[in-house]
């Protein structure tokens, strides 16, 4: 029983020891520690904005501090939970190397007043300051590389969603800068641009500025710009012989004979080499010259880089004599079964063209009138005569359209 209770008081005291040794050795005793790279935080930025004033320089981002503290609460430290504030709010004018004092605070369950702050390094941080530039400037396109004969590069009207952009940095920096630069290069380019683009921010010499305390508020630029492809086009009409008309005898000739043109490929491929300016009746022309303006209407994917908007056509005949003849000879066919038509006019006056030899030739009894009344309706109109002229005349036709006014109605009526 005494043995037993020895054994206790010896293990109660071995015990007691055991924690005043590690009380001594880790909690309560003296020690110091280094941390390194402890992040350097800026507070007060806002007052600096307000003050039109920016930091453009600091000296370190980081310090060292050796501190001193009982083991157990040095434990509780790393370089991540120790905060390091510098009051940048205790600036008010611009200047080099200015010298700010930094606060230390440590996590929430290390008692205050728990460190002495044996060492510090750096023991200040120095920050430059500048005032705060907000400027806009201009965009310039500047295009390089060696362009394509065969195609039109639009590069006057290129089309870019910035004009301007706004830089903001330290002023002895941002009033440097004049214009934004944006180089496109258009070698083997045969499709039309559009594209964001970086730009390059220069002073006034072209040269590019050290931007890299700038900020701005776009990062690209997007331009649109056409290219084209170029070709030349013939202009023609659509060209209809009737009143003795041929080939032979007539001359048709287009003042200009040909534009240059742009547009995508797909649409200049349909458009073909040549492009017609309208319809030319022969028949409805009366003098031996003729000069028709016509505007030139291309469709709206198509360019016309000539300038020229009218084409005069003059239209010539040679060897042809024109004669006028009264005739009675009024035929009527294809009248509606059930009507029956009734042509009020006695007569038709008709004017014909053709070859001298043959005109001198031609009588009344040679030209007739044919009128169908395929789709008549009941009541009196104008109906449309065709002009037949006896095959002995292969070269004589008639000018302009003729008609005569009719009556239709059911047959008895």
């Amino acid at each position: 029983m005494k043995k037993s209770k020895l054994y206790s008081v010896l293990l109660s005291v071995v015990i007691a020891f055991g924690l005043w040794l590690f009380v001594i050795n880790n909690v309560s005793q003296e020690d110091n520690m280094t941390f390194y790279n402890i992040p350097v935080v800026m507070e007060g930025e806002s007052a600096l904005n307000e003050r039109n004033l920016m930091i453009t320089a600091v000296s370190s981002n980081t310090v060292s501090l050796n501190l001193s503290g009982t083991r157990s609460n040095l434990n509780k430290l790393n370089s991540g939970n120790i905060t390091v504030r510098v009051k940048l709010s205790e600036i008010y004018e611009p200047g080099e190397r200015i010298g700010l004092s930094y606060d230390i605070s440590y996590p929430g369950d290390v008692p205050e007043g728990a460190f002495v702050v044996e060492n510090k390094s750096p023991s200040s941080i120095y920050v430059n300051v500048d005032y705060r530039r907000n400027k806009e400037i201009p965009v310039q396109v500047k295009y390089t590389g060696t362009r394509s004969e065969n195609y039109i590069y639009d590069t006057e009207n290129g089309i870019l969603d910035n004009t301007v952009i706004t830089v903001i940095g330290p002023a002895e920096v941002a009033d440097q800068i004049e214009y934004a630069v944006v180089e496109v290069d258009l070698t083997d380019r045969v499709e039309s641009v559009s594209e964001d683009f970086r730009y390059t921010l220069c002073n006034a010499e072209g040269e590019p500025v050290d931007a890299e305390q700038i900020t701005t508020n776009v990062e690209t630029v997007h331009l649109d710009m056409k290219v084209q492809r170029i070709k030349v086009v013939t202009l023609t009409a659509d060209i209809r012989h009737g009143g003795g008309t041929n080939d032979q005898n007539t001359t048709v000739t287009f003042e200009p004979s040909s534009i240059r043109v742009s547009g995508s490929d797909a649409v200049l491929a349909e458009i073909g080499d040549t492009y017609s300016v309208g319809t030319i009746n022969l028949a409805e022309l009366e003098k031996s010259k003729n000069e028709l303006v016509y505007s030139i209407n291309l469709p709206e994917e198509v360019t016309n880089q000539t300038g020229v908007t009218e084409v005069t056509v003059t239209v010539q005949f040679t060897g042809l004599k024109t004669k006028e003849f009264t005739i009675d000879n009024i035929q009527s066919i294809n009248v509606p079964e059930g009507m029956e038509a009734e042509i009020i006019n006695a007569n038709l006056t008709v004017k014909v063209r053709g070859p001298a030899e043959e005109i001198d030739s031609l009588t009344e009894d040679d030209i007739t009138a044919v009128v169908d009344f395929s789709n008549a309706e009941v009541g009196t109109e104008t109906y449309k005569a065709v002009i037949n002229i006896s095959a002995e005349f292969p070269n004589v036709g008639a000018m302009k359209a003729s008609s005569v006014s009719a009556t239709v109605q059911a047959s008895g009526g």
